[in-house]
């Protein structure tokens, strides 16, 4: 009879469904892994070469030395492939239809509306902080506001990409630090969507018919209401949204006219008695603590670089230009005729949550309320669905890109929406307005921090991208002057929030932790999983404790399938030439920010006498290197294209986004946005934003040489440099853990 405390002896049905579970799981990864083999690729028979047998030789005694053992998997290998449809291998890339995206107006509606809806919440917090100088104060909101034009204008013009300060980041830096960014963008989109459900309630309660309701429990109802909406499969429409946009800006228009009459008729005594208020804070007091609140007023300018790739070419900078001019002149006037028009006891008081339909009901009574609270509550209601549409469109951007976990990119086959994205989404919402009670002081507080950080991110990655990508093409190349005064007057705003609410960064660490660690626990999967192995191999009281649960050979499948499946999944590195430096380069990279342990190096070659000259033993020699990563070489016939890309991508089962490039030139024929969402990771050369060219004053961005004729430039830019070839090229003198130095005459292409 076998030992009655033997847990495996124990395991209850539990046990056994945990079991099937994590079979069926394994069996999964087993399918997708056999799946992203079946490539249907040609191999090249390179054994013929002088090279072959020694670097083979070379790559298995590296293999041995680092990993104590003989190696399970051969080097990799080099595959061709010849047989590219004619459509892909000879035609040149067709311009794009650009006839479904979307139009200066509905760009500017979906944007706008968030950014004018602002305006409902922050008139309150502005006259608490400001009193009478809320008026200066929104000047220099709208003073930080033209800065981060030019800002914006550059950096997504740059990289026309979805995604923001991720996107951003992501090309331009380390994977990790893109996605720590983007949780401050995540909280930006929770803090927007809690703010803005809370502040509807706030003016659905000024109405005597719902003046009963409770702010908390109604803002949960319109957060659930979204996230019903969403799993059903809703979406932003530019249609509705074009007219809301038009409906909303006709309420303020005529509210700001009724102001104007209301003054004209009892004069300027309120404004007097305002100036003698007693509870005015000092002037710098004023102007300092107002302007952090004026430039929660601006919040949602980042809206449109989040759907810049729906937008037609040259779209972009027209929204920004649209958006600035109508909060410049909302932001400025509403404020102006509140203080004019308004107690700054009332203003300030209980009241201060629904201002806008206050002040409307002073000056045109109970009907123009009502019209105005029937607006806020359609445009904070917009807010709360963008805030839904954006962090869905980012997490699974950021799943697809192995930075979240997988099943946040999952979609029910109900509606095919991602169900668990939505849920997780609107219970962290609701958590915060529970946590802070429904109070827009506070909430507000939180929306400045994170909304603030991300700005500031963006003055200073545009910096960062203008010195570590100089020849990435740009439509807009804004003077360094701009992003430096940007940088400053946000980090102005940003201190006087952190001083007039210092408990709020306590709430504000909890949410970002939490999200942070959610990312990081992404990043550490395979040591996660490789803990758990050993943990299993070692310790008895580990497999003591799971096998109450699973068998322990169940458990050990799984997790060896779940590794083995995250590291042979393929990444991508598209290189134009035979340069080692670069290939090492990438490599670098890939085995710093990926997981995937399996590298496809791929040229494309319109002729077979193009094939750059040892390429493939180039590959070889770095596959030697990097004992932990297979590097295989694929040469393609055809030119390097957009098709050509998803071509390859459908081919060899890599998505487009695990593909890399260097930084592209300015005479690069094809538009990074029409790439499919390819990754810039390096430079084609190291950038010295600081060389000033002899002949044309500048070479670098950095230095506001005009890429508005960037395609006529490439000749001027050539010609800066001539027979020049890389510095990575004269830089590298060996590559390291070969007992042997390259002689640089071998690397130049």
């Amino acid at each position: 009879m076998a030992d009655p405390l033997e847990p495996g002896m124990r395991r209850s049905t539990t046990a056994t469904f945990f079991e099937q579970r994590l079979l069926q799981d394994a069996a999964r990864e087993k399918q997708k892994a056999r799946h992203t083999l079946l490539m249907n690729l040609k191999e090249r028979d390179l054994r013929d070469r002088p090279s072959s047998q020694f670097l083979r030789e070379c790559r298995e005694q590296t293999v041995s030395d680092q990993f104590g053992a003989e190696p399970e998997e051969t080097m990799g290998q080099t595959f061709g492939i010849t047989d590219v449809p004619k459509n892909f291998a000879q035609a040149t890339e067709q311009e794009e239809d650009d006839s479904h995206k979307i139009g200066e107006l509905p760009s500017t509606a979906i944007c706008g509306n968030d950014i004018t809806a602002s305006c409902f919440y922050v008139v309150g917090e502005l006259s608490k902080n400001a009193g009478v100088f809320s008026p200066i104060c929104t000047m220099m909101s709208s003073l930080t506001l033209y800065c981060f034009r030019s800002v914006y204008g550059e950096v997504v013009t740059a990289l026309p990409l979805n995604g923001g300060i991720y996107n951003l980041l992501l090309n331009s830096s380390t994977k990790q630090t893109a996605s720590v960014a983007a949780c401050l963008t995540i909280l930006s989109y929770t803090a927007t969507g809690v703010v803005s459900s809370v502040s509807a309630a706030d003016y659905l309660k000024c109405s005597p018919m719902f003046s009963g309701i409770e702010s908390v429990p109604t803002a949960i109802c319109i957060l659930g209401f979204f996230a019903a909406c969403m799993l059903m499969g809703m979406q932003e429409s530019s249609a509705v949204a074009s007219a809301l946009f038009v409906f909303h800006l006709s309420v303020f228009f005529i509210l700001g006219t009724f102001c104007v009459i209301f003054l004209q008729d009892a004069g300027l005594g309120q404004l007097y008695d305002n100036f003698a208020w007693e509870r005015q804070p000092p002037f710098w007091n004023s102007i300092f603590f107002g302007f952090s609140s004026a430039m929660l007023g601006v919040s949602g300018f980042e809206t449109s670089a989040n759907f810049v790739e729906e937008q037609k070419p040259g779209v972009f900078p027209k929204t920004l230009r649209n958006m600035w001019v109508a909060v410049s002149i909302i932001n400025c006037v509403l404020p102006s005729l509140a203080v004019a028009v308004l107690p700054l006891d009332e203003l300030t008081g209980d009241k201060s949550g629904f201002a806008l339909a206050f002040l409307a009901e002073r000056v045109a009574g109970p009907f123009l309320r009502d019209v105005v609270a029937i607006d806020a509550l359609l445009v904070l209601s917009g807010s709360v669905l963008t805030s839904y549409v954006g962090v869905v469109g980012l997490f699974q951007r950021m799943a697809g890109d192995r930075c979240l976990p997988e099943f946040f990119s999952e979609t029910n086959s109900w509606r095919n929406t991602p169900h668990y994205t939505i849920l997780v989404f609107f219970g962290v919402c609701s958590s915060m307005c529970v946590m802070l009670n429904g109070d827009i002081t506070l909430l507000a507080a939180i929306y400045s921090i994170s909304f603030l950080l991300v700005m500031g991110l963006f003055a200073f990655c545009g910096l960062w991208l203008k010195i570590n990508r100089p020849t990435l093409p740009r439509e807009i190349n804004a003077h360094p002057a701009f992003f430096v005064c940007g940088l400053l007057l946000v980090s102005f705003a940003f201190t006087a929030v952190v001083l007039l609410h210092p408990e709020m960064l306590t709430y504000f660490y909890i949410y970002y932790g939490i999200t942070t660690t959610m990312v990081m626990l992404t990043f550490a999967r395979v040591s996660i999983f490789t803990a758990f192995l050993q943990l299993m191999s070692h310790s008895k009281a580990a497999r003591f404790v799971i096998q109450w649960f699973v068998h322990k050979r169940v458990a050990e499948e799984w997790a060896h399938q779940k590794l083995k499946n995250l590291q042979d999944q393929g990444v991508v590195y598209f290189t134009k030439r035979a340069n080692m430096s670069q290939i090492n380069r990438a490599l670098q990279y890939i085995e710093q920010n990926e997981e995937a342990r399996w590298v496809k190096v791929i040229h494309c070659y319109p002729d077979a006498d193009q094939i750059p000259t040892n390429l493939e033993e180039y590959v070889q020699i770095l596959d030697c290197v990097y004992p932990t990563l297979k590097v295989d070489s694929i040469l393609v016939h055809g030119e390097f294209s957009p098709a050509m890309v998803q071509y390859i991508s459908k081919r060899i089962q890599v998505k487009v986004n695990c593909m890399f490039i260097n930084c592209p030139k300015i005479d690069f024929k094809h538009p990074l946005d029409r790439m499919g969402g390819v990754r810039v990771i390096l430079n084609s050369e190291k950038p010295n934003p600081f060389r000033r060219g002899l002949n044309l004053g500048t070479t670098s961005p950095f230095f506001g040489m005009s890429p508005m004729n960037a395609r006529n430039a490439g000749e001027d830019y050539a010609a800066l440099m001539p027979n020049k070839s890389s510095e990575d090229e004269k830089d590298m003198q060996s590559i390291p853990g070969l007992p042997f130095n390259l002689d640089n005459e071998d690397l130049n292409n």
